[in-house]
């Protein structure tokens, strides 16, 4: 019995990174994957062993080719499996047999499909059998570019740090072709995920942030299977490294064509993108976006929280045009001392604009040298954290005269060094880089990043902002890790009356104000005495969700009596043999802010705390935000001012002024009741009224799983 020499790595390590790999359904076709695999790995220099398996023996490109799985050497780190759907999952059982870690399997015809379904089931069990992991079905491959193991068959792929895990194999070719294009960090490794019958996003995001040779991981996905997995595993990585994700299927439309291909399911857009951001995960919107502000991430250094960014032009038009996009993006520019400001106005003249940005209004297009001058300037300023050069940079011998090439490659250096000596980074923006001039390329060297387009510019400056904060306040940030995993929704459910649901959130410690439950008349009156002021009194009936539509509803009570007859007779009439239980009095809450606030068992990130405005509108309004629960104070705090509400929350226009630390202990309170609850399924505190007094939830709603019989 042949062996390979031990390998000590974990499985999912081995497979990601092979040092061997046997060829299932190796081919002497040139047409078929079997014959491209090992052609591919020849070509990139694969430094480990490859071992063809086919019935027929002989030889593929010099190789010799066993006749069957029985005779592999026994440790093998990979296998691709180029072999039809239906043979997949004995040979996975096969390949366990023979000690090998972990398989790719290209084969469609899974669970992306109706009846693939019984053989996907057949997959999933044959890999929880006998423990290899799969990468797969359905799937473009994978590789490592450093030592060649190349199972995608793409050549020339430019090394770099960036780790690319996608759903598609088209979109690693979109990614080197933007990688090429804008002369951007090429690749570490690249992971084709497929349906992901086992192997997934978290287990990706969480083997490639322990590689020191990383510098960011890039992602793009059609949905997410286990969602609360990759929010643990990404809020964990991004302690280390950029973590940076491009989705599909976010419109209906679009989860449609996600779920054809891939079997994945796409949760609600502003759910998953508030969650996501939560983790850390820096979203891009556009196809294009994905290379540029993965491959800044992976060589710049984040913005220092708290700093301002300094833009340098050429021209008033790039200057004002950035400086909107700064604007859009919420990011700050910095407020140059006076001490800088007297410093530029010396060194460019009266019709240099000084007050950032700075236009240096046409001092540099017959020398360029004056650059390094301002750029040193900048750099020296505390209020600076970055300097964004914007215009013509690297193209004035282009523009103007072609002996000005030597200056402006000299230029560069010496704003490199500058920049390195500094500590700060620059980010260039030129209208000629798609020339790419030599100056340039210095500058890339350097690890300053030249790009063609100021949104794009723009867009890796806001990225570099979030990194930085992010950094500055880890360990403010939930873990998101569950204690208590959600019980399965596949059960009934039921409502709990409003009496109940404010006793158990109350044992969580979550205060719903003075309130009684009345059964009687009599109780209601004596309630509202007991009280002593103005009180509300509601229904309590199994049968009605929306009380004030019935009728089941009554506001500044004197007489409870008559309130609890007036509320019966009305819910009574128009929901036919309605169940009335009592009603909820409590005391009448002061003037204040209407605002929700709830939690759901999310199917893909589970529980999930939302906020925003409330009351009876909530709906049409559409100003709420979300967070994984459990979460952090300072979370919270975000959470509160990413809403709209939040502008109204400090006495606007005479509304009171609400203390936003006791909406944060509400919210933080929720999001520990909804993380240790695993039966929630719907809890609704709407609306949640805040004033000079507190924050008061006027109505409780809560809807549990049903218990599991035994």
């Amino acid at each position: 019995m042949t062996t390979v020499p031990q390998d000590v790595r974990a499985p999912l390590t081995r497979l990601f990174d092979p040092r061997s790999i046997a060829v299932i359904g190796a081919s002497t076709d040139p047409a078929k994957r079997g014959f491209q695999v090992i052609n591919g790995l020849l070509r990139s220099h694969f430094t480990g062993r490859i071992v063809p398996v086919n019935p027929r023996g002989g030889t593929i490109l010099g190789l010799p080719v066993l006749r069957e799985i029985a005779e592999l050497p026994f440790g093998l780190d990979a296998a691709l499996l180029a072999i039809p759907a239906k043979a997949v999952p004995g040979v996975i059982r096969q390949l366990a047999g023979r000690g090998v870690a972990g398989a790719v399997v290209l084969a469609n015809g899974f669970g992306e499909t109706a009846a693939g379904a019984p053989l996907d089931a057949d997959l999933k069990a044959a890999i929880a059998e006998s423990g290899v992991r799969v990468v797969g079905p359905n799937t473009s491959g994978l590789l490592t570019v450093a030592s060649g193991a190349n199972l995608v068959g793409v050549a020339d792929v430019p090394a770099g740090p960036v780790a690319l895990v996608t759903q598609s194999g088209n979109m690693l070719l979109t990614f080197l072709a933007d990688v090429r294009a804008n002369r951007m960090p090429g690749l570490h490794s690249y992971i084709g995920l497929g349906n992901q019958a086992d192997v997934g996003f978290a287990d990706c995001v969480r083997e490639l942030a322990a590689r020191s040779d990383v510098g960011v991981i890039a992602l793009h996905a059609e949905g997410f299977k286990e969602g609360r997995s990759l929010l643990i595993a990404a809020a964990q990585a991004a302690r280390e490294r950029p973590v940076v994700l491009l989705r599909g299927g976010r419109s209906t439309a679009g989860a449609r064509t996600a779920l054809s291909h891939t079997g994945s399911v796409a949760g609600p857009d502003g759910v998953a993108r508030a969650v996501l951001t939560q983790a850390g995960i820096e979203l891009v919107e556009r196809s294009d976006e994905l290379a540029i502000v993965a491959g800044v991430l992976a060589t710049t250094a984040p913005i220092p929280d708290g700093l301002g960014i300094a833009v340098l032009s050429d021209g008033g038009g790039h200057a004002s045009l950035t400086v909107d996009a700064l604007a859009d993006r919420d990011v700050p520019l910095a407020n140059l001392a006076a001490a800088t400001r007297d410093r530029l106005a010396e060194l460019l003249g009266p019709a240099a604009a000084v007050a950032n940005p700075i236009d240096v209004a046409g001092a540099t297009d017959a020398d360029p040298s004056p650059f390094v001058d301002v750029a040193r300037l900048l750099m020296a300023d505390p209020a600076v954290g970055l300097v964004l050069v914007v215009g013509m940079y690297g193209g004035y011998h282009l523009r103007f005269d072609p002996r000005l090439q030597v200056e402006e490659e000299a230029t560069s250096r010496r704003l490199a060094e500058l920049s390195r000596e500094s500590g700060k980074p620059m980010i260039v923006q030129s209208l000629f880089a798609r020339d790419m001039p030599a100056s340039h390329d210095i500058l890339r060297a350097s690890g300053i990043p030249v790009l063609a387009s100021i949104d794009h510019a723009v867009r890796v400056v806001s990225a570099l902002r979030r990194r930085g904060h992010r950094l500055a306040t880890a360990t403010e940030r939930s873990s998101l890790e569950l204690h208590t995993p959600p019980e399965s929704a596949s059960g009934g459910t039921r409502v709990l009356a409003e009496p109940a649901a404010r006793e158990f959130i109350e044992s969580a410690g979550i205060d719903v104000g003075d309130w009684v439950f009345a059964a009687t008349p009599a109780e209601a009156r004596a309630a509202v005495a007991r009280f002593g002021v103005p009180c509300a009194v509601k229904v309590v009936s199994s049968q009605v969700v929306h009380k004030s539509d019935v009728g089941g509803v009554r506001l500044d009570v004197t007489d409870g009596e008559s309130a609890f007859r007036s509320i019966v007779d009305s819910v009574r009439a128009a929901v036919s043999g309605a169940d009335v239980m009592g009603v909820v009095v409590t005391p009448m809450a002061g003037r204040g802010i209407e605002l929700i606030v709830g939690a759901t068992a999310d199917p893909i990130f589970g529980p999930v705390v939302a906020f925003g405005s409330g009351g009876m509108l909530v709906e049409a309004r559409g100003d709420v935000t979300f967070r994984a629960a459990p979460f952090t104070r300072l979370e919270a705090m975000e959470m509160i001012d990413e809403t709209a509400a939040s502008k109204v929350l400090d006495g606007y226009r005479g509304l009171p002024k609400v203390d936003r630390e006791r909406l944060a202990t509400l919210l933080v309170r929720v999001g520990d009741f909804a993380a240790s609850t695993p039966r929630l399924r719907e809890l609704d505190l709407n609306p949640v009224i805040a004033n000079f007094d507190g924050v008061l939830p006027l109505d409780v709603r809560i809807v549990l799983a049903e218990e599991s019989s035994t």
